[in-house]
């Protein structure tokens, strides 16, 4: 059956790389919301903890949960109620409304907005945020922003920089002024941990690149990073076309001389895309035969297996998207096998 292997090789190469980047191991924090970007939220989990990476960034709870064994925090960035109780848990606050239906004592991570518009309390918000953090004997465990354009040539990382030293200066005061122990910050994603020479704050979220990938221009030059997922599919069946035979649905591939077509078990219900695959080529050079179906694909040739997904950039370049959404797309359902090699 179709499976994704995981480079064990590759990962451990990236998280090297952004750790030499940041200065030390303990800045890098892995984010493994929605399901590892594709990859596998446990054996990546699993992958993490081996490499020594303490900290990781999830979605929900429910997330959390399946790794709770293998980190010291684990941040959950949307965390609704039913809440669990876990002293590695911090919980993100977004807004403060979130603050009146928090449990009593838990940890949380403190969102500013400094310029995304997205989520996040605004800045004049913070001391009414300390207050309640206060009156609800909350552990302010890390305080967090977000940089909207860190993947694109402007100065607005720079200038988002500035607000967020202003954040920092004014979150210190308010831990001295409420007796609160000071917070760990963060900010940085990938982009800003690859483009930062410099970079300030106690760790940075990253998540794409640790995957081997990234989104900037090439004016912000190479970056030594290896793709971790290589999707790979196997024969179903082999058949014989003969010449003005046409193939799958709606018969959009036309037979040009008598040939043998294999189908393979990945489709768009596994997460690949939907499209006229004609002229379309795998990483292993094979041209894609009519339309993508629901469960498999046809190739020319008689192979018993094919690379499907080498380099999800060279796909989502194809489709005019970025590689997060190829990734992020593949289904739990298919099997990841880790390759040590």
């Amino acid at each position: 059956m179709a499976r994704i292997e995981l480079s064990k090789n590759a990962f451990f190469h990236n998280l090297s790389f952004l750790s030499q980047k940041l200065g030390v191991k303990e800045k890098l924090a892995i984010v493994l919301k929605d399901n590892a970007y594709g990859h596998g939220l446990l054996p990546m989990a699993q992958l993490s903890a081996e490499f020594g990476l303490q900290t990781a960034i999830v979605r929900t709870f429910h997330e959390a949960e399946q790794i709770k064994t293998l980190f010291s925090k684990i941040i959950i960035l949307n965390p609704v109620a039913p809440f669990i109780s876990n002293e590695r848990y911090s919980l993100t606050i977004n807004n403060l409304a979130q603050f009146t239906s928090l449990p009593n004592g838990v940890n949380i991570e403190l969102k500013v907005d400094t310029g995304m518009h997205r989520n996040g309390i605004a800045h004049h918000e913070l001391h009414e945020a300390f207050q309640m953090i206060k009156n609800k004997k909350l552990t302010l465990s890390g305080v967090m922003t977000h940089f909207r354009s860190a993947d694109e040539l402007s100065s607005e990382l720079f200038w988002q920089l500035q607000k967020w030293r202003e954040v920092k200066q004014d979150v210190a005061l308010l831990c001295k002024k409420h007796q609160i122990p000071p917070p760990s910050f963060h900010s940085a994603n990938s982009a800003a941990a690859l483009r930062l020479n410099h970079y300030e704050d106690d760790f940075a979220r990253c998540g794409i690149a640790t995957y081997g990938y990234h989104q900037m221009p090439d004016i912000f030059g190479s970056f030594d990073l290896k793709p971790v997922l290589k999707l790979i599919a196997q024969k179903i069946t082999t058949v014989s076309l003969k010449e003005g035979e046409r193939l799958g649905y709606g018969g959009r591939f036309t037979a040009s001389h008598d040939m043998r077509v294999s189908t393979y078990d990945i489709g768009y219900g596994d997460g690949f895309f939907r499209f006229d695959g004609n002229g379309t080529f795998t990483p292993d050079g094979k041209r894609i035969l009519g339309k993508i179906s629901m469960d498999s694909f046809s190739l020319e040739g008689e192979s018993e297996e094919v690379s499907i997904i080498g380099d999800a950039k060279e796909i989502a370049d194809f489709f005019g998207t970025i590689s997060y959404d190829v990734l992020v797309k593949l289904q739990p359902h298919i099997p990841r096998i880790i390759m040590k090699g």
